[in-house]
């Protein structure tokens, strides 16, 4: 891994606070190297009402190691498709 955790947990914040919504928050639960492939670090959070209620989680944003770039799982899973598919 090229990445050090602090700033795939930093890629991470900024993926999900690019579009925040006044009514739910994303609680980070913390950013390990993805069990799906060693090319991602994985960040889970948990979404809260503006409250503080859970109602969701956990969310599971990539990093990509190589790319510097995080994405959701369904992005992930269509890179690797159209990667696949050159």
């Amino acid at each position: 891994m090229k990445l050090l955790r602090e700033r795939a947990e930093q890629l991470a914040l900024e993926y999900v606070n690019k579009d925040k919504n006044e009514n739910f928050k994303l609680v980070l639960l913390g950013v390990e190297v993805s069990n799906i492939s060693p090319q991602y670090w994985a960040a889970t959070f948990e979404v809260r009402t503006s409250e503080g209620h859970s109602i969701e989680g956990p969310l599971l944003i990539l990093v990509d190691d190589d790319l510097e770039k995080a994405m959701s799982l369904d992005e992930a899973v269509g890179a690797h498709l159209a990667y696949k598919d050159m």
